[in-house]
């Protein structure tokens, strides 16, 4: 059954996870956005465990025209003391503008390489430093201050943590229902006292207290597959897990009655909205592509590629070679990839004064800046001869031929030299658009035992803070989604048909359950900014003695604002260098 929101005047959810909440939750930002536009809610607040990464689709799909949902984009972090402390409080951060933004993406980055530790942690004091523009709330029984009054302290020791939070939150009986099945708290009527202190706190200090679901998926049917996920994640009460759907204005409400009409009506529309209404609209992700700059790079990719245009194809360079050189090279400046190229020919060139060959692949090879710059050896230009000797050329423009290679072998009419053949017949517009405004993807294949120093050599050129590995994300396929099916159903003697379990299995086919690294992608951040702009930046999979530090958002998601390089590595140019060397050696002993 679709499920409404009639109320005229909708509440706002400050506390959401999405399937990048690993292994936890199971809410897609497609649907996400459609059913927060159906019902009519302000806003929603995206507030995943420890992660910001659901970040730039969140952008993408609310901004869309169809869309125009605003996002509250945050992160339920994980709080503690000092570097010591093993106890961990959640905690809510909202960014409520770009100066929040920027901070909450430094908190991922230091909770991930500095203080992780099963979970990505956050000590009190990096918090306080990078408070400027974030909103933060209490969070879920989980958080310091439910704590506290379940442990039954002083009404100004909870006075004193009460007054850290911009705002408290209050949720829903079941969420905290585990407490009386654990004999933590006596009953029910515990937990809305619990609940009714919080208001209390509330009116004393000042700070406005909401009501929020701590939603995990977004309808009551979809709990079937968390118990799943749960389950197969080891957690044995996962069959008692309370009701985490994303409840209606008029459902929380009836949900916060016992606080009488006005206090209800209070928490969870009024004060909602109000917090809604500190944050502002940005942007979570610059639009718009930022290149690294290199001194003069437009100047020097010009000047190589007209000078070995003309060593190849004679001075003045014939028609279909000036126009394709000029009609590229006009695009790629223009459009500020001049510096990418550049790099590339740059890299090339020092692995071949290295002595190893490099392979470029791809669709570089449509553009004939790339061969001029002695990027790639791959022709695009129509079939045509070349005179070694005199710059004679000879230009198949209908089609005629395939290749330059299949053109039959002649002499050259002005010299009498053996005529070379080449050109491939490939538009420009393969690569980089019919606009040619595409940023172009250089693929360098280099040897497997040179990959680590052409590493290193970007780290050269753009410095080292600059320079990340690309990050990837990875989710539950369908066959691990199957067993883990599997596995459930045995546990609970459920005997049912391979179709209703791949039915189940699609229920979390997607959620997140690893981080990873490209095997060549390097993302490059332009020197005059900080990284933050962009992302947040963690090691792959949160393993620390790897020393590599990727991109915390998934490489494609930023791809189009950042530069990346991939600098792959391949055994061909090993095996071609092996022999080459056998064959020094082979010439040296004769």
């Amino acid at each position: 059954v679709e499920r409404e929101d009639h109320n005229p005047t909708p509440r706002v959810e400050l506390h959401l996870h999405t399937v990048m909440s690993d292994m936890d939750a199971l809410i897609t930002v497609k649907q996400l956005i459609k059913t927060i536009k159906k019902w009519g809610h302000p806003a929603v607040a995206v507030t995943d465990h420890g992660v910001v990464q659901s970040f730039p689709l969140l952008q993408e799909i609310s901004t869309d025209k169809s869309n125009g949902v605003k996002v509250i984009y945050g992160v339920e972090g994980y709080l503690i003391e000092n570097e010591e402390s093993d106890k961990r409080y959640h905690i809510i951060m909202l960014a409520q503008n770009l100066i929040g933004l920027r901070n909450l993406y430094k908190m991922v980055t230091i909770s991930h390489l500095k203080y992780f530790k099963r979970r990505p942690r956050l000590p009190r004091e990096v918090i306080e430093e990078h408070r400027e523009g974030i909103i933060i709330g209490s969070a879920c029984e989980a958080g310091e201050l439910m704590q506290a009054i379940v442990r039954g302290e002083s009404w100004d020791r909870l006075k004193e943590i009460a007054s850290f939070y911009d705002y408290l939150e209050i949720q829903p009986l079941c969420n905290n229902e585990f407490l009386v099945r654990n004999k933590i708290v006596p009953d029910e009527a515990t937990l809305v006292e619990m609940n009714k202190t919080i208001v209390a706190l509330g009116e004393e200090l000042n700070r406005p207290v909401v009501a929020t679901c701590d939603v995990h998926y977004l309808n009551p049917e979809d709990k079937i597959y968390r118990e799943i996920m749960l389950t197969a994640s080891g957690f044995k009460d996962a069959k008692y897990q309370p009701d985490l759907h994303l409840r209606t204005t008029d459902e929380m409400l009836k949900e916060f009655q016992y606080l009488g009409e006005d206090k209800a009506y209070e928490v969870v529309v009024t004060n909602s909205r109000l917090i809604n209404d500190r944050i502002e609209e940005y942007d979570p992700i610059p639009n718009g592509t930022y290149s690294p700059k290199i001194e003069g790079a437009e100047k020097e990719l010009e000047d190589m590629c007209y000078k070995k245009a003309k060593s190849i194809y004679g001075d003045p360079l014939p028609d279909v070679v000036a126009e394709r050189l000029d009609y590229e090279l006009t695009r790629i400046i223009g459009h500020g990839f001049a510096v990418l190229y550049y790099i590339a020919h740059k890299l090339v060139g020092k692995s071949l004064s290295d002595g190893y060959l490099v392979g470029s692949r791809g669709s570089v090879g449509s553009s004939f800046v790339a061969t001029m710059a002695d990027i790639t050896e791959v022709n695009p230009l129509p079939p045509h001869y070349i005179c070694p000797e005199c710059k004679y050329s000879e230009f198949y423009l209908k089609g005629e031929y395939a290749g330059g290679f299949d053109l039959p072998r002649k002499k050259c009419p002005k010299c009498g030299a053996d005529l070379h053949t080449n050109g491939h017949d490939i538009p420009f517009a393969i690569f980089m658009g019919f606009n040619g405004d595409k940023v172009p993807d250089i693929d360098l294949n280099f040897s497997g035992d040179y990959q680590p120093k052409a590493h290193k050599y970007t780290e050269e050129l753009f410095g080292r803070d600059n320079v990340f590995r690309a990050g990837t994300i990875g989710t539950i396929a369908e066959k691990t989604a199957i067993g883990y099916v599997r596995k459930y159903a045995e546990l609970n003697g459920i005997q049912a048909r391979q179709g209703y379990l791949e039915f189940l299995a699609k229920g979390f086919t997607g959620v997140k359950n690893t981080t990873g690294q490209h095997p060549g992608g390097i993302m490059v951040c332009p020197r005059d900014m900080d990284v933050h702009m962009f992302t947040p930046v963690q090691y792959p999979a949160n393993k620390k003695e790897s020393g590599i530090i990727t991109t915390h958002f998934d490489y494609h998601s930023i791809s189009s604002r950042l530069v990346k390089l991939d600098i792959l590595g391949h055994d061909d140019p090993t095996m071609i260098r092996m022999l080459e060397r056998s064959e020094e050696r082979r010439v040296g002993k004769e």
